[in-house]
């Protein structure tokens, strides 16, 4: 197979793989039948906003292949014979790098960090993006697996 098909076909099976599921914080419902729940209650005092960022690859990846892709485009247009070639591949790299980043950079959001002294006289800050909690409401605080939230 020659170098220009190779960098041709490689952002594609970049593209493939991205469509793979991708780990994360997910539970079936089976999983949170076998895994207690940790339950605390306290009383909320204080509340900020914050600025959080995604962390899922998945954008990422996305990013990086379809910069590839455009970047092999372009690359495509410069050169000859080998030459030609080279700049291909030049230009997938370049662009997979800075799709990446450009992906990466775009993914932050909103939030509040609600601080709840616990009955049992520690606190704790929880990070959850809801409007319906005020300074001074009684919460319970539930840990399932690697999440906690506000109820």
């Amino acid at each position: 197979m020659s170098l220009k098909r190779t960098a041709l076909l490689l952002p594609f099976a970049a593209l493939l793989a991205a469509c793979e599921p991708q780990p994360g914080p997910y539970y079936s419902s089976d999983s949170y039948s076998t895994q207690p729940d940790y339950i605390q209650y306290g009383t909320i005092v204080q509340v900020r906003p914050v600025t959080m960022q995604r962390t899922s690859n998945g954008d990422q990846i996305v990013g990086a292949v379809t910069g590839g892709l455009v970047g092999a485009i372009i690359g495509n247009q410069f050169g000859a014979g080998s030459g030609k070639d080279l700049m291909t591949g030049a230009g997938a790299l370049t662009g997979a790098v800075i799709g990446s980043n450009i992906a990466t950079q775009q993914r932050t959001y909103q939030s509040a960090a609600w601080t709840v002294r616990l009955d049992n006289g520690g606190s704790m800050t929880v990070i959850q993006a809801s409007s319906r909690f005020r300074v001074g409401d009684r919460v319970m605080v539930v840990q399932r697996g690697n999440e906690t939230y506000l109820q």
